[in-house]
């Protein structure tokens, strides 16, 4: 497998896991206001950097910004019916 894919997938993997592990814990009671939902999200799409300061590469960092936005996505899909 490509060394660069190998970095790029491990990085989206684990960002994925992170965010959606945060996202989980700050809607924990099943009850889910739209607005703090929408807060929520923004506040994982602007800050994914932070959090990896491991990952240097700029194929890990771009990994790890998709593997977000990602897991924001699908929080928010997996959520829409109670909303």
């Amino acid at each position: 497998m490509n060394r660069e894919f190998q970095q790029y997938r491990f990085a989206r993997i684990e960002a994925h896991n992170v965010a959606q592990a945060r996202l989980e814990s700050q809607f924990m009671t099943g009850t889910i206001d739209f607005e703090k939902l929408e807060r929520a999200i923004e506040r994982e799409l602007a800050e994914p950097a932070i959090c990896a300061p491991w990952r240097r590469s700029e194929i890990e960092q771009m990994g790890w910004r998709d593997g977000a936005r990602m897991a924001a996505l699908e929080f928010f899909w997996a959520h829409r019916q109670a909303l």
